[in-house]
């Protein structure tokens, strides 16, 4: 089993960088690792072959014809060396089935007979609300496309759809509908013995029963899985000055958290490698029609933290194509941002021609459509290097001076955004490109902009006072000790009193301090593989590669001769901090000062030459 892979490193959108304190699920994740067999579950999807004392196999996560997927079962424990994730059972039941947390948890407590706590009368209430709002919009979604397709009132909805060339085909994949107005779903329910208040709480009909869509094509609003969570609805009446309306948020629908067509799309996500994120319903069920299989839209809402995660459960990548006006751009430019902090690469699709939406544009090009397309996708930039360019798209730096610092200036107001230092730099360095000037001249925020006391880092523009991305500086030493005591916790007496951890470089104090405190409990790794999911990604990949390929040397030696290692490094640090303090003590003409640091100096000279 093969799909598209997705490498999770980076910081907190990670869904594996996640603490399990969801308090009445702890006992539930408990009884779960200790009564379903990871082994058991990845075999039901791959083979696996024994190799020493772990197993391996192609990763389902992407395609690839070595094996570098890695499970080992003491730990319970994953890991794929190709698209460098990793986890526990309940991580791979997420991936592996495209759901969350709280569906995997689900399934595998039905799994493993594990009962969820019981819910409060509330919660118990709230639920049960839940699953008859869901059971009503199935209803409205059945009647209301019944009605369009099959009955002569239908017909408004129809004229419309055909003005939008949306033909019956494409609008059954989307559930499309129409309501006529009156009370006729509410009459339609009470034939069946169904209950109004239900109607009314899923917001399908109004307090004197009339249909809250009346005279309203209706677009289903689904989950991933093609359930009914709300609709909208768009007027057939040219009279009416509100164009959409849309169903009030209810116990089954929080719109942030949905995608429009998701259900529909995700098997071209798949094929296609990435997604395609458009703002109107419509913009979507005419991309479809032409090809662009898909399409998704956020429902005319920004894009939220919520759509990104579950975006990225099906795409590494997406493809924004807004409307061609301000406001577009605008959400483009939210929405590269939002996109970024979750990890989820994204590429700016632009519209050329008077076409104001991917609608207008599609149905304009007709059968050169797919073509059209193609061009469009292939053209699109970066979602950085967009935004870059487009913030200086209205001036003339190679001709006026002023423009190019007022350039200067909005460069540096995007470059302050990405929140990956080297990907931070790399535009950084292709900006100075893109105007024409020398890299120093390029800086991440504007001049007057750093904190009091914040030193500069002229190559990078990056405040010295800011620490870089956990565990990307560590040093080989200090990374080789880390995954020695992952998998060998008892060294950690030979270790913390040779290594404290003050003397380290904050940048490795932390990890160091977590898995110190970790396994260095008599809990040892089982301690660690209780607290694993709460250690930052970085930390987690060094653990679980590490249980997958244990260092090839872990003895007392192997760990006396790392610490010295550290140890040097540490000394030769200090020595050259000295030397620079010494150097501005003589330019200073400070003789106290400077005699203190030439002792200082020769005591670690001779401490590092030991």
């Amino acid at each position: 089993m093969t799909g598209q892979g997705r490498a999770e490193g980076g910081s907190g959108g990670s869904p594996r960088n996640r603490q399990i304190s969801r308090g009445t699920d702890d006992d539930i994740v408990n009884q779960i690792k200790s009564r379903v067999s990871l082994l058991d579950l990845v075999q039901q999807h791959i083979r696996l072959r024994k190799q020493g004392r772990e197993y391996t196999g192609l990763c389902p996560f992407h395609q690839e014809k070595t094996p570098s997927f890695w499970v080992n079962e003491q730990m319970q424990s994953w890991y794929c060396f190709g698209c460098q994730r990793g986890g526990d059972v309940i991580r791979f039941q997420e991936l592996i089935e495209k759901t969350d947390f709280r569906g995997a948890l689900d399934t595998l407590a039905e799994l493993a007979g594990v009962e969820r706590k019981q819910e409060s009368g509330a919660q118990k209430e709230r639920t049960a609300l839940r699953r008859r709002i869901l059971e009503m919009n199935r209803l409205a979604q059945q009647y209301y496309e019944y009605v369009l397709w099959s009955t002569p009132a239908g017909e408004p909805g129809r004229r419309l759809l055909g003005r939008r060339d949306v033909n019956e085909e494409l609008a059954r994949r989307f559930g499309l509908g129409y309501a006529p107005g009156g009370a006729n779903f509410a009459s339609f329910l009470k034939k069946r013995g169904h209950k109004l208040g239900d109607a009314a709480a899923a917001g399908l009909v109004r307090s004197d029963n009339q249909d809250f869509f009346g005279e309203r094509v209706l677009i289903p609003i689904r989950d991933e899985r093609g359930s009914p969570l709300a609709f909208t609805g768009r007027t057939v009446s040219a009279e009416d000055p509100r164009k959409y309306v849309n169903t009030r948020e209810t116990p089954a629908y929080v719109k942030g958290r949905v995608l429009f067509a998701l259900d529909v799309a995700r098997q071209g996500i798949s094929d296609l490698g990435h997604a395609v994120l458009m703002e109107g319903q419509f913009d979507v069920i005419v991309g479809h029609r032409f090809g662009v299989t898909n399409a998704v839209a956020s429902s005319g809402t920004a894009l939220t933290a919520e759509q990104v995660r579950l975006l990225a459960r099906f795409t590494e990548e997406v493809v924004l194509v807004f409307d061609n006006d301000h406001a577009g751009k605008a959400a483009a430019f939210k929405a590269i941002e939002q996109a970024a902090e979750g990890n989820l690469r994204t590429r700016v699709g632009v519209l050329e021609g008077p076409a104001k939406d991917p609608d207008e544009f599609l149905r304009a090009a007709a059968e050169q459509a797919p073509a059209k397309w193609a061009q469009v996708v292939k053209a699109a930039q970066p979602g950085w290097e967009f935004w870059i360019r487009d913030s200086v798209r209205d001036l003339n730096p190679n001709l006026r001076p002023a423009d190019l610092e007022v350039a200067l200036l909005r460069v540096g107001e995007v470059l302050v955004k990405i929140a990956d230092p080297a990907l931070r730099e790399t535009y950084r360095q292709q900006s100075a490109y893109w105007l024409g000037v020398d890299a120093t001249r390029v800086v991440i925020r504007p001049p007057s902009a750093p904190r009091d006391g914040a030193r500069r880092d002229q190559a990078s523009g990056r405040d010295v006072s800011e620490p870089g991305p956990a565990g990307k500086e560590w040093s080989v030493p200090f990374r080789y000790l880390l995954e020695m005591l992952a998998v060998r916790p008892d060294a950690i007496r030979r270790v913390r009193d040779r290594l404290p951890e003050q003397d380290l470089e904050p940048k490795e104090r932390n990890a160091y301090r977590r898995l110190l405190d970790t396994v260095g409990t008599e809990g040892g790794l089982q301690a660690l593989g209780d607290a694993l999911p709460g250690f930052p990604d970085e930390e987690q990949d060094l653990v679980r590669r590490a249980w997958a390929h244990p260092p090839a040397s872990t003895d007392d030696a192997t760990v006396d001769d790392v610490v010295a290692r550290i140890r040097r490094e540490i000394t030769r640090r200090r020595v050259r901090a000295i030397i620079s303090d010494l150097r501005d003590a003589e330019v200073r003409g400070d003789a106290e000062q400077t005699a203190l640091l030439n002792t200082r100096l020769a005591d670690l000279r001779r401490e590092e030459g030991s």
